[in-house]
């Protein structure tokens, strides 16, 4: 299971030194799902996600992302491509890295057991933590490239 997130209006051409996920469809962000629910967790542990949809509450909510149709707007382009650019320079730090390491494991185990519920043997495409410090410091900035293109070209949808 993934999803898709696109720019609204794609822009011609795309920053020099910003390698898009796949150069085939540079304006999409396709996430798999565990994938998708670790980036989540670093937005909301850096409080630009909401758990819970509020209407006073100025945060997408953290379940917008994975449904097909939710818009992003500009502005929450913006602020997740802020939160995230602080990983440019600062080193991922022990505690938030092993949330989300902790994250992916639960994912995995709950994907796993869905799919046993199913009496779908589980044979391959679960696997550990895939990233250390060096590679989440660069997932990361990779992201908030992403949206702060977006915040520039009419924000995000999120497509399938």
């Amino acid at each position: 299971m993934s999803i898709t997130l696109r720019i609204v209006e794609p822009p011609d051409t795309l920053p020099d030194g910003y390698p898009p996920l796949d150069p085939e469809h540079p304006v999409d962000y396709r996430l798999r799902y565990v994938e998708l629910d670790m980036l989540i967790e670093a937005m909301s542990m850096l409080g630009v996600v909401a758990e819970e949809p509020a209407e006073e509450e100025a945060l997408p909510a953290m379940d917008r992302f994975g449904e097909a149709g939710n818009p992003f707007d500009p502005d929450e382009c913006v602020r997740i491509s802020r939160s995230m650019r602080r990983f440019m320079q600062e080193e991922v730090p022990s505690e938030f890295f092993a949330t989300l390491q902790e994250r992916w494991s639960d994912t995995q185990a709950e994907l796993r057991q869905a799919v046993e519920a199913r009496g779908e043997l589980v044979v391959s495409g679960f696997e550990s933590f895939q990233y250390d410090g060096k590679s989440l410091r660069n997932a990361l900035p990779h992201w908030g490239a992403f949206t702060a293109i977006a915040a520039d070209n009419g924000g995000l949808e999120a497509v399938e």
